[in-house]
């Protein structure tokens, strides 16, 4: 069995992990910044940024550009090979001020979902919470409601189904209506499958 060693210490709020290009990348909340670090500890800052950062969840478009989330600007932000971030996406039409935006996935078409928690997080009163789909024209719309406060997500290598965690509801919901173009099947969570 191979020995566990300790890649990155001294996080202050950890998050997101992913793996992509050979190595680690996490966002570290409480710094405010995305970290990638490889096989031998070596750790390198992505991004610092200076908005509020909780949440700060991040993923890769096919092209490779790394989008982020600004949660509580309800902004998707592209980092260009400058360094520079500029907003790829506005989703303050998709959900009420003070609802933040919290995670991210992108599959292998270049469709983004979000979540958004549905309510003021932490200490606002529970509320359900949305999917929308930020597809490559840019034309962000809603998918999905009534998620029990909508956490992680992933997108199977075969990009037909979205798997969402319900932190609130204990389960992990998955759909398998992600064809493309997306309108022409609905995403419906009227009956989803919870394993």
């Amino acid at each position: 069995m191979p020995e566990l060693h300790t890649l990155l210490t001294g996080l202050a709020f950890g998050e997101s992990p992913r793996w992509h290009e050979g190595r680690l990348w996490v966002a570290d909340w409480g710094a405010k910044e995305i970290l990638a670090v490889d096989r031998e500890g070596e750790r390198e800052v992505i991004v610092k940024v200076s908005f509020p950062s909780f949440p700060l969840c991040f993923d890769w478009l096919p092209d490779g550009h790394l989008l982020l989330v600004s949660s509580h600007e309800g902004r998707v932000l592209r980092l260009e090979s400058s360094g520079e971030l500029l907003t790829h996406a506005d989703l303050n039409d998709l959900a009420h001020k003070g609802h933040p935006w919290n995670e991210i996935v992108i599959d292998g078409r270049g469709n983004a979902y979000l979540n958004n928690q549905g309510f003021d997080f932490p200490g606002g009163q529970f509320a359900p919470g949305t999917i929308a789909l930020l597809p490559p024209d840019g034309a962000a719309r809603l998918v999905a409601d009534g998620i029990a406060f909508p956490n992680g997500m992933a997108v199977t290598p075969d990009n037909s189904t979205l798997i969402v965690a319900e932190s609130y509801g204990n389960r992990l919901t998955c759909n398998g209506y992600l064809g493309y173009p997306f309108v022409k099947r609905p995403f419906e969570l009227s009956s989803p499958v919870s394993f």
